[in-house]
Parts: C-alpha cells; sequence; structure tokens
C-alpha cells in the first residue's frame, strides 16, 4: 500500500498533466462551439500548460544524472583535477556546449509546475476577459480563482519547516501549511472553479438547452477534479532523483564517478580533492545531502575501489605466476 501511494506522488504532477489536457480541450471546445473566444482561448493557454506537466512533471533520472555528471566534470577541469582517459566524464557533453533545445528541457524538467502556474494565470485572466464581456460572472469567477491559484503556486517559495518549531498564531501555522506543499493552494483554488464551472454550464443548460457547450463545460470540470486532486498532493517541482538519504541509484553511481577520478589523483592531496568534491556535490540544488555525508561516501568508495584493484593486482600475478608453472612443467 504505501509503495502505490509513494509511486503515486511521484507520478503525480505528470498524471495531473494529463488530466488538465483533458478539460483544457474541453474548454476550448465549449469556446469554440458557443463562439466565446476568450473562453476558447482559455482552453488553448491552459492546454499548453497541461501539455508541458504531462511531458516534463517527473525527472528524467538518466538525463538528471547525464546533467550533474556534466557539472561535476566541469569542476573537475576548473580545478584542474585530471580526469582518467577511461572515466565516463570524458564522453559527457558539457551543458554550455549543448543545443538550445537541451537548454530549453533542463529548464523545463526544472519548473514544469511554475510554466503550468504562468499559463494557467494567462488564461484564467483571459477567461475573466471573457466574462466580462459576455456577461457571464460565474466565467469571470472560474478565471479569477485559477489565476489566484496560479499566481499562490509561483509566488509562494516551497520551504519545509522543522518539527521542533513551533508557530506562534495561526497565521504561522497557514503560512507554514501553505509553504510546505504551494501546489496545495493552486489544487484547492482550482477545485473550487469547479464549482464555479459547474454554475456556469447550468446556467448555459438552462438558458439554451440545444446549445451543447455546456456538456463540454462539464466535462472540463470532471477532469479537473482529477487534476486538481494530484496536484494537491505535489511538489512544486519535479521529483528529485537524489534523495534525502541517499540511496537513489543515481547519487550512488554520481559518487562512484567522483571517486574514481580522486583515486587516480596523487595520494598527497587526495583528501583535500574529497573535501572539495564534496562541497561542490552538496552545494548542487537537487542533492540534498552534506558535505560530510557525501565526503563520508566518496571516502568509502575510494576505498573500495583500492581493494578491488588490489584484488585484480593480485590474481594477475598470480595467473602469471600459474602460467610460468605450467610452461615449465611443460
Amino acid at each position: 500500500m504505501n509503495s502505490d501511494i509513494n509511486y503515486l506522488k511521484q507520478e503525480s504532477l505528470r498524471a495531473a498533466g494529463y488530466s488538465y489536457l483533458v478539460g483544457d480541450a474541453a474548454l476550448f471546445a465549449s469556446g469554440i462551439m458557443s463562439g466565446r473566444k476568450h473562453e476558447a482561448l482559455s482552453g488553448a493557454v491552459y492546454t499548453a500548460g497541461g501539455l508541458v506537466l504531462a511531458r516534463y512533471g517527473k525527472e528524467n533520472a538518466e538525463r538528471r544524472l547525464h546533467t550533474m555528471q556534466g557539472r561535476l566534470k566541469e569542476y573537475f577541469d576548473n580545478e584542474h583535477i585530471q580526469i582518467p582517459k577511461a572515466s565516463e566524464l570524458n564522453s559527457i557533453t558539457l551543458k554550455s556546449e549543448g543545443s538550445i533545445i537541451d537548454r530549453i528541457e533542463d529548464f523545463m524538467y526544472a519548473y514544469p509546475s511554475q510554466i503550468l502556474n504562468t499559463m494557467y494565470a494567462i488564461g484564467g485572466f483571459s477567461l475573466i476577459h471573457s466574462g466580462m464581456k459576455h456577461s457571464k460572472g460565474w466565467d469571470s469567477a472560474s478565471g479569477a480563482l485559477v489565476a489566484a491559484g496560479a499566481l499562490a503556486g509561483i509566488l509562494i517559495p516551497e520551504k519545509q519547516h522543522s518539527p521542533d518549531h513551533l508557530s506562534k498564531t495561526s497565521l504561522d501555522k497557514v503560512v507554514e501549511w501553505a509553504q510546505e506543499k504551494p501546489l496545495r493552494v493552486s489544487g484547492y483554488m482550482y477545485m473550487a472553479n469547479n464549482a464555479a464551472l459547474i454554475t456556469s454550464a447550468l446556467k448555459e443548460r438552462k438558458a439554451n438547452p440545444l446549445q451543447k457547450s455546456y456538456m463540454f463545460k462539464l466535462l472540463t470540470v470532471a477532469s479537473y477534479m482529477v487534476g486538481n486532486g494530484l496536484l494537491a498532493i505535489s511538489s512544486k517541482d519535479s521529483v528529485s532523483y537524489i534523495d534525502k538519504d541517499g540511496n537513489s541509484k543515481a547519487m550512488q553511481q554520481l559518487e562512484t564517478t567522483a571517486a574514481r577520478v580522486i583515486a587516480a589523483q596523487p595520494e598527497e592531496i587526495r583528501n583535500q580533492v574529497i573535501q572539495q568534491t564534496s562541497g561542490f556535490l552538496a552545494g548542487q540544488p537537487d542533492i540534498k545531502l552534506s558535505a560530510t555525508q557525501i565526503a563520508s561516501d566518496l571516502t568509502q568508495r575510494i576505498s573500495e575501489l583500492s581493494r578491488i584493484q588490489n584484488k585484480s593486482w593480485r590474481t594477475n600475478v598470480m595467473q602469471q605466476k600459474s602460467n610460468q608453472i605450467s610452461a615449465v612443467i611443460q
């Protein structure tokens, strides 16, 4: 059960994007069928945000590892730390050498929810305009709720408060609750938007039952309810592939890559390079480990590499001796 919940949380942003796409397309269809151009425009703009979330809502671990290895290579080059020819870092293309498309995708992977909320803010203001133009107050209310939720998701910083921190006032508790998961604010505001859209759709049906645009608006609501629930349990950014305990395969691989380079350095500077490299890695925004923990991990991995190399050397020596004995006997 816990594994299912964890999987849902990891996939929640991307799943929300797919759910929003259905609702956004339905809102666009509603605007086209009813002749409300700004409503259709809102649906189109919302769709752009949903596409970004569906495509980039979950971090590509392999891509992020490649990016981190590129940063590590750049760091070693800048510090004049020699990289062994056999190191996988030699096959890495530095980010500065990457294409403009790669850079755009890196940005989208890093800020998928922020891009979604930016598009939703624009679409929300367009829906407000549509409601005012066609004297549909509930559409304007819907747009206002979406715009408010979007701005909250963009502007509220995500911040974890320590368990021993005691809130002094009710306002402090509300602020901490919002900062813990800003997308909860967005999700709940978007849920309130559902009520406004339902009211708008029912009024359209009452005013003109033959005009079926209201059916698409109800489909929008149904899809949004699912998407809003998923958004409310999500973090602002895509799930980091490096967890706080350093147990991810990507972090282990990154540390192993660094350890191989450090192990190839002269013994008298090796400890200094470990400390410097640990500080660099700990300073990366997507790594949640302390420099002390990383230094300990690197030291352990370098020791493991040394044992493997010594074992391999002894095996080779024994094999050579065995071959020599066999040659003498023959």
